[in-house]
């Protein structure tokens, strides 16, 4: 549809110029078939603007896609020819993945550290935030460097106030199981409620049904509820298998290009750009003294000896 309208007697929702045509030879409902009183219609203002929301949802997807296949993430802090501040700023990105245990973080984060090289082994369950550092391997508009930190967070969710920090991130993956489908429920009621509540107020996510090689088949019902539940979040949703690699750096790379794409999020890492280079100056020293030179008054002394006396090991 590109204009949808309601047809005022039936309740029912058409597109304007096809029920228009109708209307010209008809004078019964397309849908009941029922004679007419009336054929007047009007706008359906709240179904038009979902149709426009998705059009540019759809857009936005097609972009990211496109422009995610030439963005190369690599482990590790910035090269040294990419670490001159003043000359390229830098935007360090905060991501963390949330979910219950065994449901394949840290095979996740794993595999975008090490990518092919990744060991087939199993991973102990984590106890405390692992994190490691990416970054992109271009500048960002010509101009700046990108620094990714991505936090592995400990899925017994019993313990979570202990990370409640992590929560204020910039880009979230939360992940599922889907040979486990109380995993799902758990980030539908826990993992990312809370992430909404103590999180900042914008930040980008996505959803990853993880273990698809171990699914045994595609219609079951987890399948439909992760649709569910991201459609209603509006979330972007990955298929992905963490053991493979498949579709784990292309899940990433969109989920990079969407916070540098979000201008709310852009700003606000342009701003902590600013605070870091304020709270550097304060902390240089802007006098060097030459100590040997220093004479102490008597009143100065006495307080030196007081604190000395008053210190503990």
């Amino acid at each position: 549809m590109d204009l949808p309208v309601i047809l005022i007697e039936d309740g029912r929702s058409y597109e304007k110029r096809e029920l228009q045509q109708w209307l010209q030879n008809n004078n019964t409902s397309p849908v009941t078939n029922k004679v007419l009183k009336s054929k007047d219609f009007i706008v359906n203002i709240t179904l038009k603007n979902a149709i426009e929301e998705f059009r540019e949802k759809q857009v936005k997807a097609q972009y990211c896609e496109k422009i995610s296949n030439t963005l190369v993430v690599k482990s590790g802090g910035l090269p040294q020819q990419l670490r001159d501040d003043e000359r390229y700023p830098q935007l360090h990105i905060k991501i963390c993945v949330f979910g219950d245990r065994n449901v394949g973080k840290t095979t996740t984060v794993k595999h975008l550290q090490f990518q092919e090289r990744i060991s087939k082994e199993i991973y102990a369950t984590t106890v405390g935030p692992d994190l490691i550092t990416l970054h992109l391997d271009r500048l960002f508009e010509e101009r700046y460097a990108v620094l990714i930190n991505v936090f592995d967070i400990p899925g017994d969710f019993r313990h979570a106030d202990m990370w409640q920090n992590h929560y204020r991130c910039h880009g979230a993956i939360l992940m599922c199981d889907v040979t486990k489908p109380e995993t799902l429920k758990s980030l539908a009621n826990a993992w990312f409620p809370t992430l909404k509540d103590r999180g900042f107020n914008k930040f980008e996510s996505v959803i990853l049904c993880n273990k698809i090689d171990l699914a045994q088949d595609s219609e079951d019902q987890i399948f439909k509820d992760a649709e569910r539940f991201s459609t209603k979040n509006d979330l972007s949703l990955f298929y992905t298998s963490a053991l493979t690699g498949e579709n784990v750096q292309t899940m990433f790379n969109q989920l990079i290009l969407c916070i540098l794409n979000n201008t709310i999020l852009f700003n606000q890492l342009k701003e902590n750009i600013v605070v870091s280079k304020r709270t550097s100056n304060k902390n240089e020293p802007s006098i060097l003294l030459d100590t040997k030179n220093i004479i102490l008054s008597e009143k100065t002394k006495g307080k030196k000896k007081a604190e000395k006396k008053s210190s503990c090991c």
